[in-house]
């Protein structure tokens, strides 16, 4: 089954008092990264959601984001306390500074002190807050959010699921196509290695016998010379482990189970012996359906590279 990595959804679970929203997005990676980020007050919620998303997806890189606010309006509390404690600690360093200042003679040092920034007051970690606290809930509230955390979790990732689908057979399409040219030359390949041995046998005599003014050659000792090179030069081998690699592969991206790394393994003994068969090559045209075939495998290998 072919499953690409990039992905998102996004679901939002409803309570009589309390929503939680949960986005998920998945991009390419070679392992599993995951990244669950809640509010502060609901940290209890980051270990229920990572367990979700590990039992769903198996590679890539996933963002995990989970608010909760009131149901019923948007209606926040303000820590009144905590901000107090604020700005006594930003008195304190505006006062530490005018010390200095008078210290060292430098000029505007008794200028008015600036009226606080409200918005940017707000904006600080815990003086905003939902008006259900996760911190301070009861069990049974922490319970129930907690199921609402569950409830759009498994939504938004069954979202993911389906476009990964949806883009999972773009890629396999894309990828039968690149095989086929693969197999294509594959068999062009064998059929011209054939007059592979004889080919080389006339280019080794015409050769020698330019070389060799006197005498020519002697027959016999061309003919195992050349049946020694002919021995290195054989590529059936290679040719068989090509066809075994690209019915694996096919089968592979058939099957219903994810194959990403099983897929990214073969490619790899496929680059293998398409290098052989150019190390081999004694024929032009061989030589040009090698290169056909490496350039292929790239192109395979770069979209595996977003196949879980």
């Amino acid at each position: 089954m072919i499953l690409s990595m990039t992905g998102y959804g996004a679901a939002e679970a409803r309570g009589e008092k309390i929503a939680v929203a949960v986005e998920v997005r998945t991009v390419n990676h070679r392992f599993l990264d995951l990244h669950v980020r809640v509010p502060r007050e609901y940290q209890f919620l980051e270990t229920e959601v990572a367990a979700l998303v590990r039992t769903t997806i198996d590679r890539g890189r996933v963002d995990v984001g989970v608010a909760v606010r009131n149901a019923e309006s948007d209606v926040f509390k303000v820590d009144a306390e905590l901000a107090h404690r604020y700005l006594e600690f930003v008195d304190g360093l505006y006062a530490a500074r005018t010390s200095a200042a008078l210290e060292v003679g430098a000029s505007g040092a008794t200028a008015k002190k600036p009226l606080p920034d409200m918005v940017a007051l707000l904006g600080l970690p815990g003086v905003l807050r939902n008006r259900e606290d996760g911190a301070a809930a009861s069990p049974e509230a922490a319970a129930a959010i907690t199921e609402l955390a569950r409830q759009g979790t498994l939504e938004a990732l069954e979202s993911v699921l389906a476009m990964r689908r949806r883009e999972g057979d773009a890629l396999r399409a894309d990828m039968l196509r690149n095989l086929a040219a693969i197999e294509e030359d594959t068999d062009a390949i064998r059929g011209l290695a054939q007059n592979a041995p004889a080919e080389y046998l006339a280019k080794l005599r015409t050769r020698l016998d330019q070389l060799l003014s006197q005498g020519g050659v002697e027959p016999q000792r061309l003919a195992q010379e050349a049946a020694i090179i002919a021995d290195k030069c054989d590529i059936s081998e290679e040719l068989a482990r090509m066809a075994s690699h690209i019915e694996q592969y096919r089968a592979l991206i058939g099957a219903k189970e994810k194959a990403g790394k099983k897929l990214d393994f073969l490619l790899q003994e496929m680059q293998r012996e398409a290098n052989t068969i150019l190390s081999k090559s004694v024929i032009l045209e061989i030589t040009h359906r090698g290169i056909a075939i490496k350039t292929d495998i790239e192109k395979l290998r770069e979209q595996i590279q977003n196949v879980e």
